[in-house]
């Protein structure tokens, strides 16, 4: 029953009476009872929509883009990079090229060395690790994901593992390849920019890596199976699949079959984009299908010893970082921004100078044609 004494229109009306004289006692009823027919005509229900009067339904969520993502391979912050770091700061190893990370919306990289102080080392040739308190060199440099499905990830153990994903999530660089069970290795790291949703996964079918299992903790392994499973999977929560694999034979120009299988794999489930790394030295690009296939982006920061050197001779040097434009359905464009790693320098990454940056990209037009890429 609707109140005359608190309905709001009413007590507009009546408070008048109060004071009115016996004259206009009839002028005011005449009002109260007009302003009650008004209150109670504007609490009725309005009729429901009709066919010329549509219902208004909330605008779909379109993905927003495009997005342009900075690429780089192997990052390893040990050995002569730690008196640098100890010396000029964490984000010293970047600090020529910072600038080219940041110059994009999202940058990726790989990371190849354990963050941590406890933990046995691995028992192989080369085993890494970085004190923890030099991870904010990555967040000072612009990388804001990283790929842990390599070989190098859990040189030192568990422990060393365990060290590495909580100083991740801490500064809050998302990670994918590696985890508590193979599980959780699989597990995309989910990215917006921008409004476009990424998912990107992580593996390696490298020699020495430890591959978590069904109860125990380690990196994620690259089958054709899984990736196709995982990226399929994938699909259903993002608006693009990203996938990086370290794999291939080092020291190598030229893509090898199992390479191309895996890649491959991953963009025939639906993926946009491969990323590779592992042979220290740049492989060429491809398109193929709906995506595209950067086989390796080679070292980026890494301090090159003699077996490098020796291997690879002024390819040890060059390097670049790979800019994808994309949206949620195709990648629109791919530049390689030409890099030296400069031995005189501590082995930091700079931009290429004209020569260097010609040499480069000469040859990545020879690995290109090689990998069957533009």
């Amino acid at each position: 029953m609707l109140s005359l004494s608190k309905h709001p229109a009413l007590r507009r009306g009546i408070a008048p009476l109060r004071r009115a004289s016996s004259v206009s006692i009839c002028v005011h009823l005449w009002l109260a009872l007009a302003l009650l027919a008004l209150a109670c005509a504007g609490d009725a229900v309005a009729p429901p929509p009709t066919a010329t009067q549509p219902a208004v339904a909330p605008a779909p969520d379109v993905p927003s883009g495009p997005i342009t993502i900075a690429a780089v391979g192997d990052v390893v912050l040990d050995r002569d990079m730690i008196p640098m770091m100890e010396q000029d700061g964490a984000g010293s190893p970047f600090a020529h090229v910072a600038a080219l990370l940041q110059d994009a919306d999202l940058t990726v990289a790989n990371l190849e060395a354990p963050f941590t102080e406890r933990g046995a080392p691995a028992d192989k040739t080369y085993t890494f690790r970085v004190p923890p308190r030099f991870a904010r060199g990555l967040v000072e440099a612009g990388i804001d994901v990283v790929s842990l499905g390599n070989n190098h990830a859990a040189d030192y153990g568990t422990e060393g593992l365990v060290d590495t994903l909580a100083t991740l999530t801490d500064l809050g660089i998302a990670y994918t390849g590696a985890g508590d069970d193979d599980a959780s290795a699989r597990r995309p790291a989910l990215v917006t920019v921008r409004g476009l949703t990424l998912a990107f996964l992580s593996y390696t079918d490298v020699d020495g890596s430890a591959f978590a299992g069904p109860d125990t903790p380690g990196v994620a392994f690259a089958d054709p199976t899984t990736i196709a499973a995982d990226v399929a999977a994938a699909r259903g929560g993002a608006d693009a699949v990203i996938v990086m694999l370290h794999f291939g034979i080092e020291y190598t120009d030229a893509p090898q079959p199992a390479q191309q299988t895996l890649a491959r794999a991953a963009i025939d489930a639906g993926a946009l984009l491969v990323l590779g790394h592992h042979p220290h030295t740049l492989q060429g690009w491809e398109r193929y299908g709906g995506g595209v296939i950067a086989y390796s982006l080679g070292n980026f920061v890494f301090d090159l010893d003699d077996v490098d050197r020796a291997q690879l001779g002024e390819r040890a040097a060059q390097t670049a970082v790979l800019y994808v434009t994309l949206t949620a359905g195709e990648v629109l464009d791919v530049r390689a921004e030409p890099v030296t790693i400069d031995a005189a320098d501590g082995y930091r990454p700079r931009p290429a100078s004209s020569a260097e940056a010609s040499a480069i990209l000469a040859r990545l037009a020879d690995l290109n044609a090689i990998a069957g890429g533009p």
